[in-house]
């Protein structure tokens, strides 16, 4: 059955299998298999993708690929009763694939605040049958207290930058989940001119006026660490840049929009403030 909260979430929903009392579960996206983790159904889950990289535990579990290149023949050789998936997985024609063969799939929309979290956990464990109530709880008082710390005033201007290759580093602008993660933090975003996102070139960085620069930890790992990352020639002139105001955390972490997105979002506004900020509760999903 659909249940209004599921409806109400933008939730996608194939029936789940009448016989299946505990289905197997195949994932694909890191923030969804944390969310399913939390409620209590790690147990369930019988393979994810590469970017399901928390709790660590995921990762000894059957591979599926990259979330936006999963294949027919490689999610149904794990033999689920259903796919559980993030908005961006795909490609549709694999989905549809799936479909025409019978797997139930379910989707979790694009969440990009608190609310949508909360109705999309809401929504999973009432569709998978476990308690919701608990984990959606405990998240609703950490967002809550984070609202409640994160302190007054102008805020700081951050450019948030993925890297990959030797190309130019791109900076994230609208809709994204850099920017999404930004409000959360009360962090000012500097780049609102476009969507998603664009090559940054070095005119139009310093233009900019960033008071930090952040990013994801594999694109800083991949340019040979935190010194290359900020010596490109994109970024070397940047105030930010020579000051060593970079602030890096695990891709999941930062941009997962998962269970642990209120404590990331403290983390990166206490680091980015210069503040020690009130700590948030440890939760088993941390």
């Amino acid at each position: 059955m659909i249940t209004r909260r599921l409806l109400a979430s933008g939730l996608l929903a194939a029936p789940v299998l009448a016989h299946a009392t505990t289905p197997r579960i195949a994932v694909a996206g890191g923030g969804v298999a944390e969310m399913l983790c939390a409620l209590g159904l790690e147990g369930r889950i019988c393979g994810v993708d590469s970017t399901a990289l928390h709790p660590t535990r995921l990762r000894a579990l059957p591979q599926l690929g990259y979330q936006r290149a999963l294949s027919a023949e490689g999610v149904l050789s794990l033999r689920p009763d259903m796919l559980v998936h993030a908005h961006e997985a795909g490609p549709p024609s694999v989905l549809a694939q799936l479909r025409a063969a019978g797997l139930p799939l379910i989707g979790v929309p694009r969440v990009t605040d608190a609310e949508g979290l909360i109705a999309a956990i809401t929504a999973l464990g009432e569709t998978l049958g476990a308690d919701p109530d608990p984990v959606v709880a405990a998240m609703a008082a950490d967002f809550a207290a984070l609202d409640t710390m994160l302190p007054s005033g102008p805020p700081p201007r951050a450019l948030f930058l993925l890297s990959a290759g030797n190309g130019a580093p791109q900076a994230s602008g609208r809709g994204t989940a850099a920017a999404a993660m930004f409000r959360l933090a009360r962090i000012r975003n500097v780049i609102e001119g476009y969507e998603g996102y664009r090559p940054l070139s070095p005119e139009a960085a310093l233009t900019l006026g960033a008071d930090w620069l952040v990013a994801p930890q594999h694109s800083v790992e991949a340019r040979g660490g935190p010194s290359a990352f900020l010596a490109q020639p994109q970024l070397a002139l940047l105030p930010a840049a020579r000051a060593g105001r970079l602030y890096t955390q695990d891709s999941l972490y930062l941009l997962g929009f998962g269970p642990r997105s209120a404590h990331a979002a403290r983390d990166m506004a206490s680091a980015l403030r210069g503040v020690p900020l009130p700590p948030l509760p440890e939760r088993p999903w941390l």
